[in-house]
């Protein structure tokens, strides 16, 4: 599938602000927080899946290539850009905060992958719920971390 294709088949639409609120949209009603990584950021999930996540599994399995997409995700595409502001902003060194995060979003998405935990779940509003609360904890857990390294 090339970028286009998955474009088209992940937000529905090619207009630019229709791809963001399709996006955001799916990504909370997803019925596992895996989908919901699919369908938050639908250009960085293809690149990431093409160039980070497909050639990492063929040499690991798919918990550790997860996980190292994620962490390079973290660090390379977000905290490169994040660590520069916050010393400017807050005169002060962050250890990574938003890779830290990343990594709590990568727990949680395996645990609940490994266990099924929403398999039985049929409730859009309480998949809603669970994404809103995953990734608040997520952010929080992840931010707390970083401030006490």
């Amino acid at each position: 599938m090339n970028l286009n294709e998955y474009l088209g088949k992940f937000p529905g639409t090619s207009d630019t602000y229709g791809q963001l609120k399709s996006s955001v949209i799916k990504a909370f009603h997803s019925k596992s927080f895996k989908l919901f990584w699919r369908n938050w950021n639908p250009l960085y999930g293809y690149m990431l899946s093409k160039y980070i996540n497909r050639p990492l599994s063929k040499t690991t399995n798919g918990t550790i290539s997860s996980l190292l997409t994620f962490l390079f995700s973290g660090l390379i595409l977000h905290d490169l850009w994040v660590m520069p502001l916050f010393c400017i902003l807050f005169k002060k060194v962050p250890f990574f905060p938003v890779t830290l995060v990343f990594f709590c979003f990568w727990i949680v998405m395996a645990v609940e992958n490994s266990f099924k935990l929403r398999s039985h779940l049929e409730n859009d509003k309480i998949h809603v719920l669970i994404n809103i609360v995953y990734v608040l904890g997520c952010s929080i857990a992840g931010g707390i971390i970083s401030a006490l390294i």
